[in-house]
């Protein structure tokens, strides 16, 4: 699955990484702060509307804001 955030930093992106790994450690997590949309990826997730959900939320929770971009091919 891939999100859509408004990282912006190395400081961002640590922050956030460490509460996806909280929170789903058995999922494999980067964030890409090259890329315009500051793209979160997850590999090990099923892609669903649940799941991306709880990503969502969890970013909320950290103070960020992403959108899940379903079946997009970045």
């Amino acid at each position: 699955m891939k999100f859509k955030t408004d990282a912006s930093c190395g400081h961002c992106k640590a922050t956030i990484l460490k509460a996806m790994q909280a929170k789903f450690p058995n999922a494999e997590w980067n964030l890409d702060l090259e890329h315009a949309d500051k793209i979160l990826e997850v590999h090990g997730l099923p892609e669903n509307a649940e799941n991306a959900a709880m990503v969502e939320k969890t970013l909320e929770e950290t103070g960020f804001k992403g959108t899940w971009l379903p079946g997009t091919g970045y």
